[in-house]
């Protein structure tokens, strides 16, 4: 007893500086971030407002140029006085008072985060203007400026133009301004109203079969007749092809995220039977499997039937990693939970029926097929920590090839290495006396891993390190000069503690903040698959896809009960991979939020990226659900639930 609880307290005192050395580590790369002078965030000021020229927003991507706006504010002074201007533009400004230029921009964008204090001429009694001119470049000019002597400060009363005649009310900065099309959806609520009466026919018909059969109070048939995790995930799949065969010749082509650009990369492989270089296209910097892939197939099809029919054939890859992510949240909730076969077909549904899935998986894209490799690599590590009988050098191999090959489709599948490397080692060095497996064999496992990693996947990045003086390069990488930008253009803080819209108006909810971004694109097709016009929306059912966002709350909830079940219980988390399932959604959400901090533009904002983590998702809802199914009758009310919500999702997406 006292020899496991030594080791209990190891686990705890190294999961602690883990998880210590990990937020030091993003301390210490946002502080480096925001001492950037690119970097675009508005560090807040108790002395005024960041304000700027209020204009729609704008959902599609604006060219390279400069933007200038014009702020103005009047104050009125009953005696002579001396009085110190004090503001910072974003990035650089002129001021002018009563029609004088007082300060004449230096042209320099560099320097915009250092406070300027301008000493004002001996003003005299009666009214006054002010007016300052902010420049900027591929962003929206922004102001914050203060005056103690003349109690002045940015926010209500100032106004901005842009040509010096039309002058408008200014917009706080934290704000996005209006969105016409999100507008043009039912309230969340309303669209929920109005479904309700056919919810609650299926919401009470499931539940009151759930509380009969529990007390036995069907036919004996009845009673003894269940549905094993494995027909069920069956049963999905089959769902699921029969949505695709039904849906992937009905949407039109344009739809999807970038569609256009990952065509054509498709077609530039297959016409040059080459890989192009990064700077050759839009989405040519991502790595390159499913594209050669997909040139394959193009190739064949099209030498079958025409273009046209051959792109809408190839949709069915995507739509084939869809099924496959229901097939691994399956796996991966039979070896979390064991015998609980309740538990493995929650987990299976919720994991398997995200909307994300079914959102991300109908176009071409690179995404899906990443999301199937990176879903295979938490498998394996899954595997590795809780079969203690898999710890052999075949089962390192695989995760090794699985790691490489998501590594190749998509780069944010990097973000895996780490996490699975330090949960195995973590685990089985942890579990080491209860393992007949030698310490050599799981050193060796992880070197066999690394090196396949490498070879299968790592090769890309070796060649841009040659190539191009980096591993990585990302769609907005300068040396790609495709220079563009996106609203909103800059960050501020309440862009990271706002939370909300998303719930009742959840359409492009993304321009709002990051956590309305993150539930929106994870519960729905928040963004519209990269549609910005309603008339051009993909043809889901409208009514139910918002609905869904209010319904989201429940397995949102449930996922935060998971997550906080995990760390109440850290030594026997780690020993069944639950902490592993925890720290790859803590890892993937810190690394996009560093990434919303970066790149500001509202569709950074998008849970997307996070499309390969289905199981962890899954898992952990239905660990937070757990506790509720221990009552007979909160489980009849929660299987009602999640009856209603996988037939409203499903609904959802059919065409």
């Amino acid at each position: 007893m006292s020899e496991n609880s030594s080791r209990n307290r190891v686990i705890v005192i190294l999961l602690s500086l883990s998880i210590l050395l990990f937020v030091s580590a993003v301390w210490f790369a946002v502080d480096s971030s925001l001492a950037k002078t690119e970097n675009s965030y508005l560090t807040a000021h108790s002395k005024g407002k960041w304000i700027r020229l209020d204009v729609p927003f704008r959902l599609n991507a604006r060219n390279n140029g400069s933007e200038m706006t014009l702020f103005r504010t009047s104050f009125d002074l009953s005696e002579s006085k001396s009085a110190k201007l004090h503001f910072k533009a974003f990035r650089s400004a002129g001021v002018w008072l009563d029609g004088n230029p007082l300060l004449k921009s230096d042209g320099d964008l560099s320097n915009w985060r250092e406070e300027v204090s301008l000493d004002l001429p001996q003003l005299s009694s009666g009214t006054h203007q002010l007016k300052i001119a902010v420049v900027n470049e591929n962003a929206h000019p922004a102001l914050l400026a203060w005056s103690d002597e003349l109690g002045l400060s940015t926010g209500e009363g100032w106004e901005a133009s842009r040509d010096n005649y039309v002058w408008n009310p200014v917009l706080d900065a934290g704000k996005s301004g209006s969105v016409f099309i999100s507008n043009k959806f039912k309230r969340s609520d309303k669209a929920l109203l109005q479904s309700l009466p056919y919810m609650l026919i299926l919401f009470i018909f499931t539940a009151v079969l759930v509380w009969m059969r529990d007390h036995k109070k069907l036919s004996p048939q009845l009673n003894q007749a269940s549905i094993s995790p494995e027909l069920f995930r069956f049963v999905l799949i089959f769902l699921w092809v029969v949505m695709a065969l039904n849906n992937f010749h009905k949407l039109p082509l344009k739809l999807g995220m970038d569609s256009t650009g990952h065509y054509t990369y498709i077609q530039y492989i297959a016409d040059n039977l080459r890989l192009p270089s990064p700077v050759e296209g839009w989405q040519m910097f991502q790595p390159p499997l499913y594209y050669i892939i997909s040139a394959a197939a193009y190739k064949v099809l099209s030498a079958l039937m025409g273009i046209e029919s051959a792109l809408y054939w190839l949709r069915l890859i995507p739509l084939a990693c869809g099924a496959a992510m229901i097939e691994i949240c399956y796996r991966s909730a039979k070896l979390v939970f064991g015998k609980n076969k309740t538990l493995q077909i929650i987990a299976t549904l919720l994991g398997g029926f995200m909307p994300m899935n079914f959102v991300m998986s109908q176009f071409w894209s690179n995404e899906p097929l990443a999301a199937v490799f990176s879903g295979l690599t938490i498998l394996m590590v899954l595997t590795l920590i809780i079969k203690q009988e898999s710890r052999n050098l075949k089962s390192y191999a695989y995760l090794g090839l699985f790691m490489g090959l998501a590594i190749l489709s998509k780069a944010t599948a990097c973000l895996l290495i780490p996490l699975s490397v330090f949960f195995v080692l973590f685990a089985i060095l942890s579990s080491r006396k209860d393992s007949s497996v030698s310490p050599l064999v799981t050193f060796a496992g992880i070197g066999l891993s690394a090196v396949i990693t490498a070879v299968v996947g790592g090769w890309y990045y070796f060649y841009n390190w040659y190539a191009y003086g980096k591993p990585f390069i990302g769609g907005w990488d300068a040396m790609r000069e495709i220079v563009w930008w996106q609203d909103h253009g800059y960050r501020i803080w309440e862009h990271f503690v706002t939370f909300g819209s998303s719930l009742l108006r959840p359409v492009y909810s993304t321009t709002n903040g990051i956590w309305d971004g993150l539930y929106a694109t994870l519960w729905l097709d928040g963004n519209l698959s990269g549609v910005s016009k309603f008339a051009s929306r993909p043809p889901w059912n409208d009514d139910l896809m918002v609905a869904s966002a209010l319904l989201a709350l429940i397995p949102s909830i449930w996922i935060l009960i998971g997550i906080a079940r995990t760390f109440f219980t850290p030594v026997k988390s780690v020993l069944n991979g639950r902490m592993f399932l925890v720290g790859c959604l803590v890892v993937y959400f810190t690394a996009v939020t560093y990434l919303y901090l970066n790149l500001p533009i509202y569709s950074t904002a998008k849970a997307s990226y996070t499309l390969g983590l289905l199981p962890c998702f899954g898992i952990l809802a239905t660990v937070g659900a757990e506790p509720f199914l221990k009552n007979k009758i909160m489980k009849a009310v929660t299987c009602g639930f999640l009856a209603v919500w996988a037939s409203t999702v499903y609904i959802t997406y059919f065409v």
